[in-house]
């Protein structure tokens, strides 16, 4: 059953120009809608992948050194992009929340990569290289080479903390709104309805959980 709170659910545009569709290969897109869960925005996290304006918003809390998240990056996300995402259904949006590991400069460096436009190849190269406590600095680097991103300016912007205070508050507001386990997924459709699924769970469970948001 729908849990019936409501919460504000702010359109804003942002650029006043036709968005980009986002298939599986993109890697940005231009924000034009947020949602809210309590006070915590979309635009805290990362770009929007699929639609800006599509029905559904699965929010995912986590970040590079978790397994659960890992795992749920392997065996269920590219089922739920193939299915919803890819097809206008729900858009996907990442967090970082340093609940449990202490993993500031892989989140540093995935936005540092979204100032080049390459958030969702870099972030896909965190979890696919995945191993935990192995992301140090100059890995983080030798990956936006690999992704042929501008090396000077990506290692200014890491070795200069540029993103740290966007990855402390994120966390801040994860743990205000009750967000006490990673992975956790918040799912909000356009009339604030919400879903939270905790830790790691089947597809089945996300299918249930969309399925009654859609209905």
């Amino acid at each position: 059953m729908i849990l019936k709170r409501y919460f504000v659910v702010i359109l804003l545009i942002i650029i006043g120009f036709a968005t980009y569709a986002v298939f599986l290969t993109s890697s940005n897109v231009s924000i034009v809608t947020s949602k809210n869960f309590g006070t915590i925005t979309t635009s805290l996290g990362s770009p929007f992948l699929g639609s800006p304006v599509a029905p559904i918003t699965l929010i995912e809390f986590g970040n590079y050194q978790c397994m659960e998240c890992q795992k749920w990056f392997q065996e269920t996300r590219p089922y739920i992009i193939a299915n919803y995402v890819e097809q206008g259904k729900l858009n996907m949006i990442f967090i970082d929340t340093q609940l449990t590991k202490n993993t500031p400069f892989a989140s540093f460096a995935s936005y540092c990569a979204n100032d080049q436009k390459q958030y969702w190849n870099y972030h896909d190269v965190l979890f696919r290289d995945f191993a935990e406590d192995k992301f140090d600095v100059d890995r983080l680097k030798q990956y936006a080479i690999d992704l042929n991103l501008d090396s000077k300016s990506f290692e200014e912007c890491l070795d200069s903390k540029k993103y740290e205070k966007k990855v402390k508050y994120s966390t801040y507001e994860a743990k205000k709104n009750g967000i006490n386990k990673i992975p956790t997924f918040i799912m909000i459709d356009s009339d604030g309805n919400y879903e939270k699924i905790v830790g790691l769970q089947s597809l089945s469970i996300f299918e249930e959980k969309i399925n009654l948001l859609q209905n």
